[in-house]
């Protein structure tokens, strides 16, 4: 009886399973639909890249330091920070490089010490002259003995050698005076000379402190000021950036590849994130000669054909760019674009995600998809021209593709 039992709620949980099975078969899937139309067909070379100002400006530590400062605009009163308006000239931050305060204590030192050495009643002065006196003393007193001696010695009251000996101490004497002179002259402009060393280092690490005062190059917004007071900023660290962000524009990178297909006037259809559903239009204005070694890619640039400028206030450095359907592009924001490098008239469209990976589409007639196969002509990241497979007014399923059959039934909304 119980092995009976067992096998009839075994079977029960079998059956249930199967029914849930049949369930979701036949359950409709719910698909967002598009219409196919006939109408432009664009080819596109596919690129990503940011939003910029096209004027901008990188300050960058020149050598490894500490943020001493950063400070206030003159226009809010505050300190300076993201977002501010800085016109050129104005001083956004102070760079400290402990090594330079070292510098320019030992110079200052140096400076202090030469200085009191070569005053006229130093010390040091005061025991050259008394070493020089004395020696002059000597001399003197040596040599007017050698000339007493002389007189002697032509009257014949003292010997040659008591002469000779007397003059050569007088010669000495001069010699040892001459000597000190010279030592005396010398440690004099060693002096001057280490003053004139200590004074020009002084007025280098001047000129490095000045330096270490980054201002803003030109009129614009400070885009960024990533660190605060008190932190370290590595030689060649962006520490602020600035820009004009009344004209902005698209930098991308297009793979070598197809760098070719890519020419200066070309038509580029953008999607900025945030705005996907916005197509945006823009133009190639200039290709950089140079690829990118490691990315094997070409910086071009894009300017946007129907920007627009919406004053804020009355400061025009606060005004900010719209284009299509008040879509607003931000400075770092990332952008899709489509390089139209061909394109053909009265050609049959459909959207890209449609488009399954076997290069066919699901056309949903009476509550059912078929799955199609389609001749693809010109293709970019929105729209695909069919050469054959669809028609004009067409439904095709743009969503839960993967979900989908060859005679699936399909509940439709549009999207």
């Amino acid at each position: 009886m119980r092995r009976i039992f067992v096998i009839v709620t075994f079977a029960l949980i079998m059956l249930a399973g199967l029914l849930a099975i049949l369930s979701a078969a036949f359950k409709p899937v719910e698909v967002e639909t598009a219409s196919v139309q006939v109408g432009p067909a664009q080819e596109t070379v596919y690129a990503t890249g940011h939003v910029e100002a096209a004027d901008r400006r990188v300050l960058r530590a020149q050598r490894a330091a500490v943020i001493a400062h950063i400070y206030d605009s003159p226009r809010t009163k505050a300190m300076f920070a993201e977002g501010d308006v800085v016109h050129a000239g104005d001083p956004i931050l102070r760079l400290r490089d402990s090594s330079l305060d070292a510098r320019k204590n030992a110079a200052k030192a140096e400076i202090k010490r030469v200085s009191e050495q070569l005053a006229e009643n130093s010390p040091y002065r005061k025991a050259f002259e008394l070493q020089i006196g004395e020696a002059n003393d000597r001399a003197k007193d040596t040599r007017s003995r050698e000339q007493r001696l002389k007189a002697q010695l032509d009257t014949g009251g003292i010997s040659r050698d008591a002469y000779d000996q007397a003059k050569t101490t007088a010669d000495v004497a001069e010699q040892q005076l001459r000597q000190l002179q010279q030592q005396y002259a010398q440690a004099l402009e060693d002096l001057q000379a280490a003053q004139t060393r200590a004074q020009s280092e002084l007025d280098t690490l001047a000129a490095q402190e000045t330096d270490d005062i980054l201002t803003a190059p030109i009129d614009g917004v400070l885009l960024t000021l990533p660190l605060d007071v008190g932190e370290f900023a590595p030689a060649g660290t962006e520490v602020a950036k600035v820009g004009d962000l009344r004209r902005l524009i698209i930098e991308a990178e297009v793979n070598e590849d197809d760098i070719g297909r890519v020419q200066d006037d070309r038509k580029v259809n953008i999607r900025l994130a945030g705005y996907e559903k916005t197509l945006v239009v823009g133009r190639v204005f200039e290709i950089l000669p140079d690829a990118d070694r490691d990315t094997k890619g070409f910086t071009i640039k894009v300017e946007f054909s129907n920007a627009r400028l919406v004053p804020v206030g009355n400061d025009p450095l606060k005004s900010y760019v719209e284009v299509e359907d008040t879509a607003r592009p931000l400075s770092g924001m990332t952008a899709e674009l489509g390089i139209v490098v061909a394109s053909r008239e009265g050609a049959v469209t459909f959207p890209r995600p449609a488009l399954t990976l076997n290069n066919t589409v699901f056309v949903v007639r009476d509550g059912r998809v078929s799955e199609v196969k389609v001749e693809l002509g010109l293709v970019n990241f929105s729209r695909c021209e069919a050469k054959s497979g669809l028609s004009d007014g067409d439904i095709v399923a743009v969503s839960n593709i993967k979900d989908l059959s060859d005679g699936a039934r399909v509940t439709t909304k549009e999207p």
